[in-house]
């Protein structure tokens, strides 16, 4: 928890053996272990070892600074110090200040200076100080006091600091209401089914705005009951933290809080010296008695229940546990860890859809009300005539709310205006480009698309969109942009889990080009790729199409493509001309989609490409597996991209797959890449910095035993070339690389698991 121990006294007066006693060395920070990593013991006057004080600069610029990484995190520390002067004392105030934390100081200043003398001479030789120097510290604690600020306590008074239970047995009634999102409808719903002027104490767990569609009314709502009933209590949750930033108006990195939730308080007038207050009051967690039951209280969920709170970081109670995805499993941790008597209440996350009461102990307030889900809540009461006490449950279904914003915003209304509408919108926005081929214009994201993340129902249609502008009709076009697993906020687990409808298919994903076939208004053939009618890669798409396929093959595909006004597109791998990670056994032009030639993103289902791909003589993309619920995918996913996943196809001559695309029931398409397809691009890139210039910059990112073997392999072929040959080798594939440094390897004798 966010409590800052300093401790106070010295040299000799049994600092270091309170914080052994007390078991606090875990959280302790000590200035002499510091001094000690910046210079080996040194050589005193009087013939014996100490530790040098002429780097005090380094020791605590380097002490600040893991400090505040702890600090940002919210972990109880304790600072081994002397802590002499005023000064010294003031710097910890302005961290306390910015990251919320009460500081306290043991002050051990009445230690006598004569039994602190004696214990100096008695320490470890290296540790033994001049007696001047202790001398001086107690001249110190006489005129330099402990600031206002820092409160100063005994050793003896060490519990008083520490997070203690309250017992709440004297209300009828406490309850713990989960995750709001700023749906003010279905929080009224239960608030007026519930007096908060009758004998009952309210817990609210965070995570008070955003998403929801009544952010202004929920704020105002929560504001009026802290300001006035005293039987309230609000933990923070990880929103939260755009909230404090609004109100003091600070950076604020959560786009759904600066697009959505503040221009409505602005709007609203919302007084943030309010605000401010009202965030300085927030509870890390709550833990509570109530007539024999524990309860703990946390935003994110613990798997025990700590026998000392203030030990756990203030981030671990706000996010949880382990990741995200690991709510369940955490959950079931407590219920196993725990006494009888003890249970645990949190939000946060619920990736796998729970129910409210996980477990005989464990109860999950994460019911997505914010995406039309249910407001979640738990009462504990006590039937006084039974003396018996009972856990009632809370599902609130909500009616007011945003369906989730993704790339498919305003995708109808793109698909259903008038292709002139549509031309006129892409030549205007300078996110999207056109290239004219004649009356045909490709139109597609640009640069600064990537840059600035501007993925809306435009921007991601525009990706090999071919339009005959003079007759103002789609004739060709490839896929709508879509993104890796984790990229946008919509492919992130949890979303995932919320939004996608099952079952859902996993295709193996190849490894080169996408060519684009189709036909103009005349049916004749067109050739696309990367943008363009006539550059390299289109010809290099007709050229295999031509060659692994035959002429009546292809006038099969011109026939119906002109017939059905539709787009085949391939992936194309041409092993010679446009090598790329995979290494494949031979040239292949595979017919991954067969889409309308419309707005309107549309295509055939896998079993018809299949009947259509065998009809005309084309191979076509391989389905690998359906995944039929949340945890299917959730199993899958974290298999394939474990570092060690290896998987083949009669394909390739590679140890593994590039990954793979995933698409769910209505059509929500997002890929994966495998880690040893993620590993060999970063090569190819660490492979040319080295051919160019002998080293790079950061070797942290090779991890794998083969990535540093190559990384070593590499550095040696720099210095046995000349300047030709090195730009030689920069320019080579790292196909060829590969082969070349994995033979080498073998010849050598040296042997590793890839």
């Amino acid at each position: 928890m966010r409590v800052l121990l300093l401790m106070r006294g010295a040299m000799g007066c049994g600092k270091s053996t309170f914080i052994k006693q007390n078991g606090l060395k875990p959280y302790t920070l000590c200035a002499d272990d510091i001094r000690l990593l910046c210079q080996a013991p040194v050589l005193g006057k009087d013939g014996n070892y100490c530790i040098s004080q002429k780097n005090e600069k380094v020791v605590w610029q380097t002490l600040f600074n893991i400090l505040e990484v702890r600090m940002k995190r919210g972990e109880f520390t304790v600072i081994d110090a002397t802590n002499t002067k005023t000064s010294e004392m003031n710097r910890y105030k302005d961290l306390a200040k910015k990251y919320r934390y009460r500081i306290y100081c043991v002050d051990m200043t009445d230690v006598p200076i004569e039994v602190a003398k004696e214990r100096n001479k008695k320490r470890d030789p290296i540790k033994y100080v001049p007696e001047e120097a202790i001398d001086r510290a107690y001249a110190r604690f006489a005129t330099q006091k402990i600031p206002s600020g820092i409160k100063a306590i005994k050793p003896n008074e060490l519990d008083t600091i520490f997070y203690k239970p309250i017992d709440l047995s004297t209300y009828d009634k406490v309850h713990v209401i989960g995750d709001i999102h700023g749906c003010y409808t279905a929080l009224m719903e239960f608030m007026n089914n519930h007096d908060v002027n009758a004998n009952d104490f309210f817990i609210f767990l965070g995570d008070y705005l955003d998403r929801g569609l009544e952010n202004v009314q929920t704020l105002e709502y929560l504001l009026d009951l802290w300001e006035n009933h005293k039987n309230v209590y609000f933990l923070e949750g990880n929103h939260e933290a755009h909230l404090r930033n609004w109100a003091h108006g600070e950076d604020i990195m959560s786009p759904e809080f600066r697009n959505h939730t503040m221009p409505k308080l602005e709007q609203a007038g919302i007084d943030k010296k309010r605000v401010r207050q009202f965030c300085r009051s927030f509870g890390q967690c709550s833990y509570f008695i109530f007539h024999g039951m524990n309860v703990l209280v946390t935003h994110g969920g613990l798997s025990t229940m700590p026998k000392n709170l203030t030990f756990i970081a203030t981030e671990q109670m706000i996010k949880g546990v382990g990741d995200y995805k690991d709510a369940n499993t955490v959950d079931g941790a407590f219920y196993t860890s725990t006494e009888d008597g003890y249970y645990s209440v949190h939000g946060h996350r619920n990736e796998t859809h729970e129910p409210l009461q996980v477990n005989p102990t464990t109860f999950n307030l994460n019911g997505e009300v914010e995406f039309g889900g249910d407001l979640r809540a738990v009462t504990f009461r006590h039937e006084k005539w039974l003396d018996k006490s009972f856990i009632d449950q809370w599902e609130i279904p909500n009616s007011v709310y945003r369906i989730p914003e993704d790339v498919t915003k305003n995708n109808d209304e793109i698909s259903n205006a008038e292709i002139h509408d549509v031309i006129e919108y892409m030549r205007a926005s300078k996110y999207i480009g056109e290239k004219s081929f004649g009356n045909i214009s490709s139109f597609n994201f640009t640069r600064g698309a990537f840059q600035d993340k501007v993925w809306d129902g435009m921007t991601t249609k525009a990706r090999g969109l071919y339009i005959d502008t003079e007759h103002e009709q789609v004739v060709a076009r490839g896929y709508e942009k879509f993104f890796n697993y984790g990229e946008m906020e919509f492919t992130k687990p949890e979303a995932l889990a919320r939004n996608l409808k099952f079952p859902v298919e996993a295709y193996v994903k190849e490894n080169g080009f996408l060519g684009i076939v189709s036909t103009d208004n005349d049916g004749e053939l067109i050739f696309t790729s990367k943008s363009t009618m006539g550059g390299d890669h289109a010809v290099m798409v007709k050229e295999n199409l031509y060659k692994i396929y035959g002429e009546e093959a292809i006038e099969k595909m011109r026939e119906y493509a002109n017939q059905y006004r539709v787009t085949f597109v391939f992936e194309i791998i041409d092993r010679e001309r446009d090598p790329h990670i995979i290494q494949y056994n031979d040239n292949y032009a595979i017919l991954l989609d067969i889409i309308n030639n419309d707005m309107k993103f549309d295509k055939l289902p896998y079993g018809s490409l299949k009947y259509v791909a065998k009809d005309i003589g084309l191979e076509y993309k391989q389905h690998y597996k359906t995944l039929n619920n949340v945890k299917e995918l959730s199993d899958f996913i974290e298999k394939a991209t474990d570092p060690k996943f290896r998987l083949k196809t009669d394909r390739i001559n590679d140890d593994c797959i590039e990954g793979f695309v995933f698409e769910d029931a209505n059509g929500f398409m997002f890929k994966l890449k495998v880690a040893y397809y993620n590993d060999w691009k970063m090569l190819r890139s660490v492979a040319n910095k080295i051919f160019r210039s002998g080293n790079i910059n950061f070797t942290g990112a090779l991890q794998s035993i083969e990535s540093n073997y190559f990384y070593g392999w590499c550095r040696d072929k720099f210095t046995e070339l000349d300047k030709q040959g090195r730009w030689a080798y920069s320019k080579r594939d790292i196909i060829d690389l590969r082969d070349e440094f994995r033979a080498d390897m073998k010849a050598k004798g040296i042997e590793y698991d890839r």
